[in-house]
């Protein structure tokens, strides 16, 4: 059976706007704070690094630099990390790494919470079912799977996106069927047989109506006042995190009940909640 991406797109909208999308979205806006925050200290520190060697070469010969450009420097930085905590490189660091942890343990409860019939799923068990090596699982698998597009990106592209597409279920297999990583990847290759073109389609159509919600409303507002450019882009980046796990997965929901049949009506009424 081909995948209905109309339907795909229409259950994972209204998903994304239930009582679990939106307690979800908080979740993804919070750590979305924590990030910027984070990225925006590794920028203000990067900047002042380079300030203080272009002070330092100030008059040293063929480096020097002169106050005017060291002024305009300054200038154009100003203003653009408004976020920035005093704290050193290496704490901001560790902050994004352990956003990416909570990002991807976010992730697994999302695809979890998309995937059950209800829309009340987060009140269940079943969502924070073995997170931690669940979260561990993608990851691993998300790195795995990373350098395998990445390669395949390097040889004409096309590689590339298939090898993006045919491990698009990776995450929803570790969280709906406890896969191990390498599991995961091979039964993700083998539930998009067949319909990686409509995936395809599916991931550019979420990837348009994403890249608009995220890039044009904040740069309008960006145009009045750069800190409310970036409170914007955080809420934004909230609500299309969620949509774009809740549309991939209702699109995996459809697979995976065409493959609970073929195998002969293999039991998934505990996501039935």
């Amino acid at each position: 059976m081909s995948l209905r991406i109309g339907t795909a797109l229409r259950e994972g909208a209204r998903r994304t706007f239930t009582r679990d999308g939106l307690v979800l979205a908080v979740v993804f806006v919070v750590i979305g704070i924590v990030t910027a925050l984070a990225t925006q200290t590794i920028a203000a520190n990067a900047v002042d690094t380079v300030l203080e060697l272009m002070r330092s070469n100030q008059g040293a010969g063929e480096a020097e630099f002169t106050r005017e450009q060291i002024r305009m420097v300054e200038t154009s930085t100003e203003g653009l990390t408004p976020f920035a905590l005093p704290v050193p490189p290496i704490v901001a660091w560790l902050l994004i790494a352990l956003t990416a942890v909570l990002g991807e343990a976010a992730n697994i409860i999302a695809a979890r919470a998309f995937f059950a019939e209800s829309s009340r799923a987060l009140s269940g068990g079943l969502a924070g079912r073995n997170i931690v090596l669940a979260t561990l699982n993608g990851i691993v698998g998300g790195i795995v799977v990373g350098i395998i597009v990445a390669i395949g990106l390097i040889f004409l592209i096309v590689p590339g996106i298939f090898f993006a597409i045919a491990f698009l279920f990776l995450r929803q297999e570790i969280a709906i069927e406890d896969s191990n990583f390498v599991d995961a990847m091979a039964d993700s290759w083998q539930l998009t047989k067949g319909n990686r073109l409509e995936l395809f389609a599916l991931v550019i159509g979420v990837a348009i109506l994403v890249t608009l919600a995220s890039t044009v409303v904040p740069l309008l507002v960006g145009a009045v006042s750069p800190l409310l450019n970036v409170v914007v882009s955080i809420l934004l980046g909230g609500v299309t995190a969620v949509f774009g796990t809740a549309v991939i997965t209702r699109a995996y929901a459809q697979l995976h009940a065409d493959r609970a049949a073929v195998q002969n009506g293999e039991d998934i009424d505990e996501w039935a909640v």
